[in-house]
Formats: C-alpha cells, structure tokens, sequence
C-alpha cells in the first residue's frame, strides 16, 4: 500500500505542476489561475463556495479577490441568500474578456486530453477521485473524535 500511496501523491503533483505550469506561463501564479477557472466555469459564486470548488483556503481566496476587484475583472454583488455579509463574486465584461484569453486554450488541452483518454476512463477517473475524497473525508472525521 505504501507504493500506491507514494504513486499517488507523485501523480497529484505532476498534474498540479503542469497547472503550474499553465499559470507560469501566463504570468500569474496558481491560485489565481483556479479563481478565474472557476469564475469562468459558473454564472457567480460567493467566496465561500469558490474556496470549497477550489480547495483554496478562504484567506487566500478573499487576496485574490480583492485583487481581482482592485483591477476591475470581478464585481462584488449582494447574495440573495440570508447571509447578508456573503456577496456573490461575478466577473465584469473586462473580466470575462480576460478569462476567455486566458483559459480558453487551456479548455482546448484539457478537452484534447479527455477525448484521449475515452470517455470511459474519464468517467472512471471523476468517480474514483471522488469515491477517494468522500472515504478520506470520512476517516478523517472518525479520526478527529
């Protein structure tokens, strides 16, 4: 098991290095690189759900927000949720124009890449990922008691 899990972390880090990568060559570093990913991907979300799509700690992704504000690529607008201090995060015409340079070759090879692989292993891929996060989540918790 020891070897699986080496493999593992070795396989997560060469793809979160090829994001990298990505992110290096355009200029901006990674975590901004997931925020516009995401942005881009749906219509607003507030930042609470861009850290739990991302991974991204809330700190780190209310910096690049701000950021983001500061350069007039994504506006804050209030939540129709009951939270009134949640705002939703929406990219401006600017923003989207930005995104659309910036990610739409990178949907280009991430597309070729699944049509590659079949779209059988990629399903496979989405649910073992997946099944992985919903068990280790759960042992986590089991071991956090």
């Amino acid at each position: 098991m020891d070897k699986m899990l080496n493999k593992f972390w070795e396989v997560w880090g060469q793809s979160d290095s090829l994001y990298n990568k990505w992110a290096n060559k355009h200029n901006i570093n990674n975590v901004r690189l997931f925020v516009l990913y995401t942005l881009d991907r749906n219509e607003s979300l507030t930042q609470k759900r861009i850290s739990l799509y991302t991974g991204l700690a809330k700190q780190t992704v209310s910096s690049v927000i701000q950021a983001l504000k500061k350069e007039d690529i994504i506006i804050l607008l209030p939540s129709i949720n009951s939270d009134k201090r949640e705002k939703l995060v929406v990219l401006t015409d600017k923003g989207k124009q930005y995104c659309k340079e910036l990610l739409t070759p990178l949907y280009v090879v991430e597309e070729r890449t699944f049509e590659l692989m079949g779209e059988d292993r990629v399903k496979q891929m989405v649910d073992s990922i997946n099944l992985f996060n919903t068990i280790l989540d759960k042992e986590m918790r089991k071991n956090e008691k």
